[in-house]
Formats: structure tokens, sequence, C-alpha cells
């Protein structure tokens, strides 16, 4: 597959740098306006990319930035509360790549992260310590796998830049990832069981909390779910499962036959992706496919 993914990164390069907003950054969707998430991905994946376009990046930056709060969370939709998912990639991307004069304040975003929590509830759950706070979706709710996977992955990226309380938050996040983890391995979205009954896992849920957990291999709830992907990692069928699963399985040093298998079928599901429009998938393909040359080192711990 090697000549076949050159041409295809470079593809989707051109189709990324085809789908910029010309205010700025990338939309969800082709067309759509410009908003955090996909222009994070974006940004991420374009540095495989050789190409003397660098506009685009320059003005995605510029729209991250402006995107920024006095309170250093980034929100894309006028009086919306902050996506807290997407404010923690956007810092995984801060902290692992060379940002311009311009980009958003790493310092203030991780601030922002390690004083907000997810909502602690009380009442008892005899498998699930619901009094462990992580990261919700949106200020004032529950703790959710995703978004406390990638504020969890940022914290670790971004180490000597952290603000003291960051440790404690870092325990607190593994502890509630390890307490979230379904009986058999892998993650469903936000807890393990509900009302007495196992959950069943995720690919995708389950790939990115191997991302944030990969400096932790030894641990049996890592070791299952690492188990779980390998043997379901072709099972969702979509550019983001797929990708989330490539890039896991990459940092995990997965055998080449499964890195293999995984990439033929994100290769096959992009005409769908592409026919939709769907621009943050394509953006997550560009990265996952471009690991062979350029590694995954920048969501590496």
């Amino acid at each position: 597959m090697t000549v076949e993914r050159s041409a295809l990164v470079s593809r989707l390069g051109q189709l990324l740098f085809n789908a910029a907003r010309p205010g700025g950054g990338w939309p969800y969707y082709a067309g759509k306006h410009a908003r955090i998430e996909p222009t994070a991905w974006a940004l991420l994946a374009l540095r495989a990319v050789k190409t003397d376009q660098q506009q685009p990046a320059t003005d995605a930056w510029r729209f991250l930035s402006a995107c920024q709060r006095a309170d250093g969370l980034l929100v894309d939709v006028p009086d919306a509360p902050p996506n807290l998912n997407a404010n923690g990639l956007t810092a995984c991307v801060l902290a692992s790549l060379q940002t311009p004069d311009g980009a958003p304040q790493l310092s203030r975003l991780l601030s922002a992260l390690v004083d907000l929590k997810g909502a602690a509830i009380d009442q008892g759950d005899s498998r699930q310590n619901n009094s462990l706070q992580a990261w919700p979706w949106i200020p004032g709710t529950f703790s959710w796998v995703e978004p406390t996977c990638w504020a969890l992955l940022a914290l670790k990226l971004a180490q000597r830049q952290l603000p003291q309380k960051a440790e404690s938050r870092i325990v607190e996040a593994e502890a509630l990832l390890a307490n979230r983890a379904c009986a058999d391995g892998g993650w469903n979205y936000g807890n393990g069981n509900a009302v007495g009954q196992d959950l069943r896992p995720y690919v995708p849920t389950s790939a990115l909390g191997l991302i944030a957990m990969q400096d932790h291999r030894a641990d049996p709830v890592v070791e299952r779910s690492l188990q779980y992907l390998s043997r379901a990692r072709t099972s969702e069928v979509t550019a983001t499962a797929l990708s989330l699963t490539s890039i896991s399985l990459r940092l995990y040093n997965r055998p080449a036959a499964e890195l293999d298998e995984v990439d033929a079928r994100l290769a096959g599901d992009l005409p769908r992706a592409e026919q939709i429009g769907n621009i943050q998938a394509l953006a997550m393909a560009l990265y996952a496919l471009s690991a062979d040359s350029h590694g995954v080192s920048a969501l590496r711990v």
C-alpha cells in the first residue's frame, strides 16, 4: 500500500487545503462555518503534507486565537458553552506542534482545563465511583470518557508548561478512566455499567482511551482494552473510528498486519466521507495514513 498511501496522503492534503474557510479554519462539513475541532485536526494532519501553501495554516491559527476567551477556553459559537472535547484536542495540538505568533496561548488554556472539573455525584454504585472528577463535554455536567481523554493527554504532552495543580488532575483522570472501563476492556461513552448491567465498549472511544493511557501499558485495564481494540479493529467502519484505531494501534506498536488491515479499510471508506463532505474525518484520516512516514509522535507521550 506504500505507493497508494503516498498518493492518497497527497490527495487528502489538497482536499483539506481546498476546504479551508476564507476567514480561517476548517468546518465539520464542507461549506459550513469554521469550527475548533476540525481545525485542530487539520493542523495536526497537514504537517505531513509537503506544500508551499502556508496561508491556510496561518489563517487557521488566527481563527483559533480569535476563539480564545479571557478565561483561556476556546468557543467558536457566540454565547455557547465551551466544548471541552474540542478544547482538550486543541491543547494537544498546541503542545505538540511548533506554533507561530498569534496562535492561542497554551498556558491559559491549560490553566482553564486544570481548574475545570466534571460534576461529582454522591449516590453510590457498587462498581463505579461517581465521586471521581475528570472532564465533561460542557462545564457543570458529568465527566465523560472522550473529553477526559483529550484533556488528560494534553496535560501529559505539556508537562513543562503545567500549573501546579495539574498532577492531581492527571491522577484523578486516570483513576476515572480505569474505573469507567468496560468489564472485558475498552470504553463506552460515559459508564462501564448502568443499573446493574455491563455496557459494551465502542471502538473509537476505546482507541481514544488507549491513546490517553499509553504511558500505563502494563495496567490490566489497558492490556484488556488493547486486546479488545485489536479484536474489534475493523468492526466499526467509519473514517473516524478507523482513524483513531490506526493511531492507537501504532502508538502501541501492534503488528504490521493489523495496521495494514485497518488502513486498507480506512482508505476504502474515504470516498463516502468525501462524498458527504466530512472534513474532520478526512483530516483524521490524513493524520492516520501519514503515520508511516511521519510517525505518530505528535500524540506520543
